[in-house]
């Protein structure tokens, strides 16, 4: 690329600016065009990150578990029009939601975390002799646990769904936590097992599994001092894969390249369905990504691990951001260093 020093330069100033914890990967046409890492992977004992720190994705996950499920379909193990009864008829509205509603986040199905677990805490009195940080370490490990099936049935079996299947679009991490129990039903191995021999081992992804505790550096909240979080637990399809920003921009290539999957199965991925509730925060969805003008995107967060992932397909380039600590809350335009990278990088590749 044209600039590449300036370019280079430019970003390392954004980070250090915002005092980002992390690391950042860009390829363009599968080719590294920037990476880096800066800040504290162990803020107590002053360890720098490098390109080897791993990192909890989080909601990430969700695109793997998806690409995941495609492949069952390829197999004619599963069918995205059946309905969540064929796979999961523990659940009491199963009968009325479909797959692909469920990948689309279109079933209704209440949130685990956002919505029953966040209700049950506020509803929760507060022991007064716990200070405000050990409530919020309480709070993170509230909704970050190793979630089982049985766990997850009983935290939205008894609740209404939010809407009719297919009324509109609404972020809810059960669905991704669903399908991934339903990929270890139908395959007979555990997710982690069925992502490495079908998704990473292929791409060469050696440094990523679906183990939170296997992440290099732990991860931390930032106030008005830095709070030690510690280490993802949620295993299931919605926000268990720890990897690293090499590991991370395979993926998107192959994303990219429309390798592993059926060409069809790509398209249904990656074709956006339009949220008819406008005052919704998600414009659109499809299977584990959203889009914003010609990026395609995604972004996690738990236990202070902050992930985003955007490409296009118009640039050919990848952008993987993994963090372990927020960034300072800088009061500027682009409103989180994420952004203010990808505007760099659109102003750079024009």
């Amino acid at each position: 690329m044209e600039n590449k020093n300036e370019f280079t330069e430019e970003l390392m100033d954004i980070l250090r600016h915002w005092e980002f914890n992390g690391c950042v990967s860009i390829c363009q046409n599968g080719t590294p065009v920037f990476e880096a890492s800066n800040g504290w992977a162990n803020y107590e004992n002053k360890v720098c990150h490098t390109l080897k720190s791993r990192f909890l994705i989080a909601s990430v996950t969700k695109q793997f578990t998806a690409a995941c499920i495609m492949l069952l379909v390829e197999e004619g193990k599963i069918c995205l029009e059946n309905k969540l009864q064929v796979y999961l008829p523990e659940y009491v509205h199963s009968d009325k939601m479909t797959i692909r509603q469920m990948l689309n986040m279109m079933s209704g199905i209440p949130d685990m975390i956002n919505d029953v677990i966040v209700a049950q805490l506020e509803t929760e009195v507060v022991p007064e002799d716990r200070t405000d940080k050990e409530q919020l370490i309480y709070e993170y490990n509230a909704m970050s646990r190793p979630f089982t099936l049985s766990e997850v049935l009983e935290l939205v079996n008894d609740k209404e769904l939010d809407f009719i299947p297919s009324e509109k679009i609404r972020y809810s991490n059960t669905n991704y936590s669903f399908l991934g129990f339903i990929i270890e039903r139908l395959s007979g191995q555990s997710l982690d097992k069925f992502m490495t021999e079908r998704l990473f081992s292929p791409l060469g992804m050696k440094h990523t599994n679906c183990r939170p505790e296997t992440a290099s550096c732990p991860g931390y909240e930032r106030q008005d001092e830095i709070i030690y979080l510690g280490y993802g637990r949620d295993t299931s399809g919605d926000g268990c894969i720890v990897t690293t920003v090499g590991d991370l921009s395979l993926w998107l290539n192959a994303v990219l390249k429309k390798q592993l999957l059926l060409p069809e199965s790509w398209e249904q991925i990656l074709t956006m369905i339009p949220n008819t509730d406008k005052e919704c925060w998600l414009e659109n969805y499809g299977f584990g990504w959203d889009k914003t003008g010609i990026w395609y995107q995604h972004n996690g967060g738990d236990m202070g691990y902050i992930c985003f992932v955007f490409l296009s397909f118009e640039k050919q380039i990848a952008v993987a951001i993994c963090e372990n600590m927020p960034t300072l809350p800088l009061t500027e335009p682009a409103g989180r260093v994420e952004f203010a990278i990808m505007g760099c990088v659109d102003k750079y590749f024009e």
